[in-house]
């Protein structure tokens, strides 16, 4: 069965803590009765000209079978792997939201003996425990871990932006599957892989002869559709695009 939600993200701050003393007064008060309710994930709210971005987000409750990961119970008890995951995938979505990522990406050609190559990197970075984030409406069942995240713009990420709404910027979509059994690398490279193939679509329409490298970046401008289907990430998403150059081969 496919798990589908929107988006598929997720942050926790530091502060939070589920010691031994809190962790079971909070599962009964929170969680318990959140099993009996209906388990349902929200349209999120990326707009562009609010301040605050906020979105609903979701983690695997428990580990996949077969794959062994090393965690550290001792703070969040039970909680402790989603919270890990949650810790190690959010700050890489909300890097694609807030600022973007670089990539350099060279097609494959097979008459030049040249192999596929794609490089993502992100403009800037978002830490754990950024002040600006905060969480609210907790959730939980046999299956996945959830809650709603806000974070707040600086005036500058405001500023920022409003430049790419005000400068043509091509809209463009992909899709792009990675393996659970790979965990957050593997949740990263479906988006990555995305990325690269939204990229490789447009590229095709506007360029002629295949390129030797393009070079540019990314912006996400609406929220990630996720979905688990057969032991795989597969992450559709949108882009805005701004290309810096499109490198072509040497005439011989």
């Amino acid at each position: 069965m496919e798990k589908l939600v929107r988006p598929i993200f997720a942050v926790f701050d530091e502060k939070l803590k589920f010691t031994k003393l809190n962790r079971k007064f909070l599962y009964r008060a929170v969680f318990v009765p959140l099993f009996l309710c209906f388990f349902q994930f929200l349209p999120a709210q990326v707009l562009p000209g609010q301040q605050q971005v906020k979105f609903q987000v979701f983690t695997l409750s428990e580990g996949i079978p077969g794959l062994e990961e090393q965690v550290d119970e001792s703070q969040n008890g039970v909680f402790s792997l989603p919270i890990s995951h949650l810790r190690q995938t959010v700050p890489y979505i909300l890097e694609g939201i807030l600022y973007g990522w670089n990539f350099c990406y060279t097609p494959s050609d097979k008459t030049r003996g040249v192999e596929e190559y794609f490089e993502f990197e992100p403009i800037n970075t978002v830490k754990t425990g950024d002040p600006r984030i905060s969480f609210s409406g907790y959730k939980v069942d046999e299956s996945f871990f959830s809650c709603w995240v806000s974070y707040d713009r600086t005036d500058e990420m405001m500023l920022y932006r409003k430049h790419w709404q005000s400068i043509y910027h091509p809209q463009i979509r992909g899709t792009g599957a990675a393996s659970i059994y790979d965990g957050d690398e593997g949740f990263k490279a479906a988006y990555a892989e995305a990325a690269k193939n939204a990229l490789r679509s447009y590229a095709r329409g506007i360029v002629k002869n295949k390129p030797k490298e393009i070079t540019g970046k990314v912006l996400l401008c609406e929220a990630p559709l996720m979905s688990i289907r057969n032991g795989k990430y597969v992450a559709q998403l949108e882009f805005l695009l701004e290309i810096d150059e499109i490198l072509p081969y040497s005439s011989f």
